[in-house]
């Protein structure tokens, strides 16, 4: 049986959070909506506030996950984590910066790329 995209969705995030933790992240947020969309996690890494997509494939025939974060979703994400820091009453000075986990779900196990910095704001 094929899984559906959110239950795919929902299984990449659940594994890409746990290996965050091990690597020292404390994740303060999971799956933040405002009018301009979602973000998959918001969380700290050391002295950094971390906006972070998590994109999740069972085969690589579309592809890599990563290359899903195109410039278009960049632009979104954006969007989302300049609501996110107004929303919290954040101010620019803080250091952030944005990540994606790339989970591939493959029969003998995740295989995890975490892809720090992976885009700058304009």
């Amino acid at each position: 049986m094929e899984d559906t995209k959110r239950d795919l969705g929902g299984r990449g995030e659940d594994v890409a959070v746990r290996y965050l933790k091990k690597k020292g992240y404390k994740v303060i947020e999971r799956n933040y909506r405002c009018l301009w969309g979602e973000v998959d996690l918001v969380a700290r890494d050391k002295g950094t506030l971390v906006f972070i997509e998590i994109k999740a494939r069972t085969s690589s025939g579309f592809g890599l996950p990563q290359e899903a974060v195109d410039i278009f979703k960049q632009r979104k994400l954006i969007q989302v984590a300049k609501a996110y820091m107004a929303e919290h009453h954040l101010t620019e000075a803080i250091s952030t910066r944005f990540d994606v986990v790339a989970v591939q779900l493959i029969p003998s196990g995740p295989e995890i790329e975490l892809i720090k910095d992976a885009f700058q704001v304009g």
